[in-house]
Formats: structure tokens, C-alpha cells, sequence
């Protein structure tokens, strides 16, 4: 069974640090793992399992610069690309996690993946970005490389171009990730219902010929 929270679906951009949101950030900045997650973060193939993950855009879209976001369930640790993350204090997309710190779609991921018990709380959670100063075209994946990333690390890319309004243009962020297309490290997946499916055929096979033998 795929686990997926209401707030899996519709993220919004939030200003941070020196990065300002364009009027409309469309959700299509993809987060490419080595498999899927099976719950409301990395849903279909966002689980990141190497040492590193891929981004990419839908709808022949395209950026100047890709910056990394990412919520951690403890302190902040790892690299992408050989940089640390710089430090913030919320995290820079609605709907990720609830005002309350107790639920939201990175909650609900790692209790699902069971990376952390059922009465945690976001209390602890600690947030960073780095900007990768690297381009994305239209059709291309980006390759970043991670190293020590903790478990329970949600990673989300946002893509920053120039717009221009008049004769007057800025850098501004124009596309994000949603939950169900980012990224996650550590945990176990949860099983797809034809894994499960196959797994209980298995089982089912195998105590028939544990009762054959014993029968013989």
C-alpha cells in the first residue's frame, strides 16, 4: 500500500535566506532516486539509496541554478557536491511540515519508513540549502553527489531564474518540488502492493512444502 498524506500534493515557495519566490512556482522540479519510497515523500522514485540522485524538470522546463533544500530529523550533516548545507531556521516549502511540528508530509515519511518512533515530533528537525551554481537545460538531468546524509534526510531541488517584468528583471525561484517527487534517505521502503502480493504467494508456497515434507 502506497502511504501518501493530504499535503503530498500541493507545495507552496516560501522566501529564505537572500532567494525571493517568483508570483507562481509551479511543483515540477523532480528529485530522481534509485527507487520509490512508498509513502507521501519520493512516492515513486525518490528513495536515495547511492551516493547520489539526479534532478530533472517536467514540462520542458529549465533553470539558471538549482539550489538543494533539505529538512533533517536531527542536526544537519552531509554534502551534496562536496558542500555543507547552510542553516535555516523553517524550511522553505509549505506543506512539507505543519505548523504543529507533528505532522505534514516529512512526519508522516519517517514514522512510515521507521526511521524514527511513532511520538516524534518535528521539535528537533534542522533545515539547510545549498546552491549548486549549475544549470539544468530543458530534457537534462543534473547528477549531485551526496556523502553522509542521515537517515531521514528529505531533499527537494527549486530551480531560480531570471524574471523580468518591464524592463526591470531579478533572480527569483520559479519552480519547486512536490512531496511525492522528492528525494529521502535511509529507512525501508514501503512494499508496493504487488510486492506484497508476491511475498504472501511466496510464503504461502513455501509452508506447502514444509507440509509435504513432513507429511513424506
Amino acid at each position: 500500500m502506497v502511504l501518501v498524506s493530504v499535503g503530498a500534493f500541493a507545495n507552496t515557495c516560501n522566501d529564505f535566506s537572500t532567494y525571493v519566490c517568483a508570483q507562481s512556482t509551479p511543483n515540477t522540479v523532480r528529485i530522481i532516486g534509485q527507487g520509490p519510497t512508498g509513502s507521501s515523500i519520493g512516492t515513486t522514485g525518490g528513495f536515495i539509496s547511492g551516493n547520489s540522485f539526479g534532478v530533472t524538470m517536467t514540462g520542458n522546463g529549465s533553470a539558471a541554478d538549482i539550489i538543494i533544500i533539505a529538512a533533517f530529523s536531527g542536526p544537519i550533516g552531509g554534502t551534496v557536491n562536496g558542500t555543507s548545507f547552510t542553516s535555516l531556521s523553517s524550511f522553505p516549502e509549505g506543506g512539507v511540515i505543519n505548523s504543529q511540528l507533528n505532522g505534514g508530509a516529512y512526519i508522516d515519511t519517517l514514522k512510515a519508513l521507521g526511521v524514527v518512533g511513532s511520538n516524534f515530533t518535528c521539535a528537533s528537525c534542522s533545515y539547510g540549502f545549498v546552491d549548486l551554481h549549475s544549470a539544468l537545460g530543458q530534457g537534462q538531468t543534473l547528477n549531485v553527489s551526496v556523502s553522509g546524509l542521515p537517515a531521514g534526510t528529505a531533499i527537494y531541488g527549486l530551480a531560480l531564474n531570471q524574471v523580468c517584468k518591464g524592463d526591470v528583471c531579478s533572480w527569483k525561484i520559479t519552480n519547486i518540488t512536490p512531496n511525492s517527487e522528492a528525494g529521502f534517505t535511509g529507512g525501508s521502503p514501503v512494499p508496493e502492493p504487488g510486492t506484497l502480493g508476491l511475498l504472501g504467494t511466496g510464503l504461502v508456497g513455501l509452508a506447502g512444502v514444509v507440509r509435504r515434507r513432513l507429511k513424506g
